[in-house]
């Protein structure tokens, strides 16, 4: 059985020496073909090359940015063809998606699902805009949801970039270091001060959507809080969406309407409490179509999708749901 490993040395505090050792005592009867990606082309030229030898199963060790774009790998180089079943190996921030399907913190067990495990379809989610395409698995949005998800990667990238930097002071260096791992080891409670920050920050000028759903009539909003969600939860502890699925065939919309500081956060505190249903500002949508788009030309999009930037700059966007189009390999 031909086993295709990626391994993001970057994600979380991953230790890729340990996550490989593990991977190969746990399937020593396979043949194994690890990579450890430092550019994206790397990445996707070991895709393409496994997808072309008809590898059996990836293995992907990383959190959801690293599934993230190993997925539009697999997407990009799919072409009608046959996608082998995934197993996941949770070592990122928030491992949302692990978090959704149940992947054992284990890494002999979580690898070993390709073996005692059943394969899960699960939805994908398409987002294009203009001559773009992109793809995600958990959450997304637009306006709040993105600032915080950028304000976090940029957070992070910042330290990480004066930690390596050799020019500055050392003690800079130091301190960047530790904080880099400090935040590392914070794990998705780092989304909860990235979200303060950018409610914080939030400018509502020239903010509006209209957002077209077929069939039906298109609804306007000044909704600062734009969430896309195929599955409950994001950064593992916001609950937006308590009541949908990443296997039925929609995907989750949801809108606050909200247009001050105080209840934009009482919004946030719904969401991490999971008790959108209960706050008269929410408007939750089950859809497996949708468009947005922006109301002012001088007002660009960005959109965010398992907490990495995914479009950024653009004025409409459509979102669809792939039903089932992705197989991950889970617990029964």
């Amino acid at each position: 059985m031909r086993v295709s490993v990626l391994v993001n040395s970057k994600a979380g505090s991953v230790n890729a020496e340990l996550i490989e050792a593990k991977v190969r005592e746990a399937l020593f009867r396979c043949d194994l073909r690890f990579c450890r990606p430092s550019t994206m082309m790397e990445m996707f030229d070991f895709v393409q090359e496994e997808m072309a030898q008809k590898t059996d199963h990836f293995i992907i060790c990383g959190g959801d940015g690293t599934i993230n774009v190993t997925l539009q790998c697999l997407m990009k180089y799919q072409n009608g063809a046959h996608i082998p079943p995934i197993a996941i190996v949770r070592s990122g921030t928030a491992n949302d998606l692990a978090h959704e399907i149940g992947v054992s913190h284990r890494i002999d067990t979580a690898v070993r699902n390709i073996f005692e495990g059943v394969v899960k379809n699960i939805d994908v989610i398409e987002i294009t805009a203009e001559d773009q395409r992109a793809f995600m698995l958990t959450n997304g949005g637009l306006g709040l949801p993105a600032k915080a998800a950028e304000l976090a990667n940029k957070f992070r990238s910042n330290l990480q970039a004066l930690a390596n930097n050799p020019k500055s002071a050392k003690a800079y260096r130091f301190l960047a270091e530790k904080s880099y791992h400090a935040v590392k080891k914070m794990g998705p409670s780092v989304y909860s001060m990235m979200t303060a920050e950018a409610i914080r920050t939030w400018n509502p000028e020239g903010w509006g959507l209209e957002i077209e759903i077929p069939g039906k009539v298109n609804v306007e909003t000044t909704s600062p809080i734009v969430l896309v969600n195929n599955q409950q939860k994001i950064g593992s502890s916001f609950v937006p969406a308590p009541f949908t699925s990443n296997t039925d065939g929609t995907v989750n919309l949801l809108l606050s309407e909200t247009n001050n500081i105080p209840s934009q956060a009482l919004a946030a505190y719904h969401i991490r409490r999971g008790t959108v249903e209960k706050s008269p500002a929410f408007k939750s949508f089950e859809l497996k179509e949708f468009r947005l788009k922006s109301q002012n030309p001088q007002r660009s999009l960005t959109f965010f999708g398992d907490g990495e930037i995914l479009l950024r700059d653009v004025q409409e966007i459509t979102v669809r749901c792939i039903h089932r189009g992705l197989p991950v390999m889970v617990r029964q």
